[in-house]
C-alpha cells in the first residue's frame, strides 16, 4: 500500500509540474508572438485591437499544436517508469 501513497504524492507533483510548465510555454509563445508583432514593419499602422486579435489568433493556433500536447509525457513517461520499476521488482 506504500506505493499507492507514493503515486498520490508523484501525481500531486507531476500536476504542479506540468501546470508550471505550462503557464511558462505560454508565455514563451505569446512573447515569441508579440515580438514578431513589433518587429515586422509591415504592421507598423495597425492598431493594438489588431496586435491583440494577432497574438489570440497565433494562442489558438498554439494550443491546437503538438507543443501543446507534448507536456502530456510530463505524466506519461513518468508512469510508465513507475509501473516497469513495480514490474521488474515485484515479478522478475
Amino acid at each position: 500500500m506504500g506505493w499507492l501513497r507514493l503515486a498520490f504524492l508523484m501525481y500531486v507533483g507531476l500536476t504542479i509540474a506540468y501546470f508550471l510548465t505550462s503557464i511558462y510555454s505560454r508565455s514563451v509563445r505569446r512573447e515569441k508572438l508579440e515580438k514578431e508583432w513589433d518587429t515586422d514593419p509591415a504592421r507598423e499602422g495597425l492598431t493594438a485591437e489588431e496586435r491583440r486579435a494577432f497574438i489570440e489568433a497565433g494562442m489558438v493556433h498554439y494550443d491546437k499544436g503538438l507543443k501543446r500536447r507534448l507536456l502530456w509525457l510530463i505524466y506519461i513517461l513518468p508512469t510508465v517508469g513507475f509501473l516497469a520499476t513495480i514490474y521488474f521488482v515485484n515479478w522478475t
